[in-house]
């Protein structure tokens, strides 16, 4: 579970975020350079709500849940990993829509990969994936 998070992890986001942008062809730099749209506004509204709930981690509050993985940040809700992963995902399959099912997965899988690591709860896990969603959405919407 500790590789398939990484998915969502910052220093895999922005490698990606280079790849797809540095890659020369017009098809990945367009995807590249909105992804990082969407994930500026998604890690915003991750970042407001943590500081705003402030919700402590699964293994700070619950009795028998082990943390399998260090954190930086105190708060869970709502899961970045998650949020990060989905905005990859979402903007892959429109780019690919053939490949959409396997980025959708993956990006499932890290959720649930951050719940079994005891650093989210469910509905952390849910509300990164909705503010994902929504801001692939609303960039798409209205910039792309």
């Amino acid at each position: 579970m500790n590789a398939i998070t990484q998915f969502g992890s910052a220093g895999f986001t922005l490698a990606l975020l280079l790849i797809l942008i540095l890659s020369g062809q017009d098809l990945w730099n367009s995807a590249g350079i909105r992804m990082a749209c969407v994930l500026a506004c998604g890690q915003s509204v991750v970042v407001l709500v943590k500081r705003a709930v402030h919700r402590p981690r699964p293994f700070k509050s619950l009795i028998g849940v082990i943390n399998h993985k260090p954190t930086i940040c105190p708060y869970s809700l709502p899961s970045g990993h998650t949020n990060a992963a989905f905005v990859q995902a979402l903007v892959l399959a429109d780019t690919v829509p053939e490949l959409s099912a396997m980025f959708l997965i993956l990006a499932t899988l890290v959720g649930l990969s951050r719940v079994y690591l005891g650093v989210h709860y469910p509905t952390d896990v849910a509300a990164g994936g909705l503010i994902g969603y929504t801001a692939f959405c609303a960039v798409s919407h209205w910039i792309f």
